[in-house]
């Protein structure tokens, strides 16, 4: 996974299908099965581990190709980008006949016990969609059957989107999986992943002004980095997910980025992806699929052990007493169904890793499993100072000041976290 679906000429997937109003799923956006949060960058994801992520392929004759990503939203509707089933020559899009979805998958040429195929019985495509542009990127795949939610099969939370989003600030990073292309310029076989932070429209354009002057509209957002951490050819009509309090929405469908240069069509690894913003489409979704709004999930409090908000963490009531690098202690959190906390207030505790790093870019740290700015900070005297390059991952002190410091993220101690019963 390098960066989005990449073209000479910019094309754009859209979402339209008339579903069954009934089929909205009672719940969204959670795994069932508790595994590790990606970091910044790209990861080999775990069997489960985004359970609303599909994949589409297309037959000829007797050829089976995968051709996009999707995200399951209900029972019957799977979102994509229009691109990725709209013919980029004469605009016709592509017959439902030709195509089948597979769910619960992790390799891509592996079948598995976890994965159910669905024939597809419609494809809806965003009536105002570009292919030059790559505006209006946006399309619904309806299943012909219904998906079956398990483990390995859930749906992704769409509407209402959750609070906080600002596309410009800066703030927000999101999640995409995807089997595009990897650093080798060959699909990936295990499902990868990747944290990407969303980039403002300014800086945007100024990365790019002759491929985002022709893009650049209120309907998407850019996100990526430009060091060949990113999304590529085959993830495009993949989503990007942020996590709130446990609870995953989409917020966005990968589009496209700027050629490698002119004599390929494969991804650059030096430019911003970008992604359709599902937002700007929510009259679209929601009456082609009859989805109904979920509510999220409030915000938990800072500390767990008393109930409510607390200026002080106390390390009896939500610690981790065995020590372990900063890699292994997110996983284990996880596992037993918690997060690292976000340390809003003073900690009188012994050395402590929390919930904050700036693995994404330097000096911008950020809480790992929301995704936010750092509003409160405690830093010792002189602190953060990135020794050697290699300190991106946030301890507290234990004495009477509590002070923060950054430290290497391999480095072994106790953990701070919160486990929600």
């Amino acid at each position: 996974m390098n960066s989005a679906f990449a073209l000479k000429s910019f094309l754009f997937v859209i979402i339209g299908v008339q579903c069954n109003a009934n089929v909205a799923p009672p719940s969204c956006g959670r795994r069932q099965i508790k595994l590790q949060q990606l970091v910044t960058h790209g990861y080999t994801t775990n069997p489960g581990e985004f359970p609303w992520h599909a994949g589409i392929f297309m037959t000829s004759g007797f050829q089976k190709s995968y051709i996009c990503g999707g995200s399951l939203v209900n029972e019957l509707s799977v979102i994509t980008a229009a691109h990725c089933v709209t013919d980029p020559v004469n605009g016709l899009v592509t017959s439902p006949a030709t195509l089948f979805v597979q769910l619960g998958k992790f390799k891509l040429n592996l079948y598995g016990d976890t994965v159910q195929e669905h024939a597809v019985q419609q494809v809806i495509v965003c009536e105002d969609f570009q292919t030059k542009t790559s505006k209006y990127d946006l399309a619904i795949v309806r299943l012909a059957t219904q998906a079956r939610f398990t483990d390995y099969v859930q749906p992704i939370c769409v509407f209402p989107q959750p609070p906080g989003i600002n596309y410009n600030d800066g703030s927000i990073r999101g999640t995409v999986v995807g089997w595009g292309y990897t650093q080798f310029d060959a699909l990936a076989d295990a499902l990868q992943g990747t944290t990407l932070p969303v980039v403002g429209h300014t800086k945007c354009l100024e990365s790019n002004p002759e491929l985002f002057e022709r893009t650049l509209y209120d309907g998407m957002f850019c996100a990526g980095f430009k060091n060949g951490t990113n999304v590529c050819n085959g993830d495009s009509g993949g989503g990007m997910v942020v996590n709130r309090n446990g609870q995953w929405f989409l917020i966005g469908v990968v589009s496209f980025t700027a050629a490698r240069d002119s004599n390929t069509n494969l991804c650059s690894t030096k430019d911003y992806t970008g992604f359709t913003k599902v937002s700007a489409f929510q009259d679209f979704i929601v009456t082609n699929c009859g989805l109904q709004p979920v509510q999220p999930v409030t915000e938990r409090p800072a500390a767990v052990g008393g109930g409510g908000k607390q200026k002080y963490f106390h390390a009896t009531d939500f610690g981790l007493e065995q020590k372990m690098n900063w890699i292994k202690k997110v996983k284990e959190i996880v596992a037993k169904g918690g997060m690292e906390t976000d340390a809003n207030g003073v900690a009188r505790l012994k050395q402590y890793w929390i919930g904050a790093n700036d693995l994404g870019v330097s000096r911008d740290f950020k809480w790992q499993f929301s995704g936010r700015g750092i509003t409160f900070t405690h830093w010792r005297q002189n602190e953060p100072n990135n020794v050697n390059n290699n300190e991106h991952c946030v301890a507290v002190l234990g004495n009477k000041q509590a002070f923060w410091l950054d430290a290497n993220c391999k480095g072994k101690r106790q953990v701070l976290c919160e486990v929600w019963k």
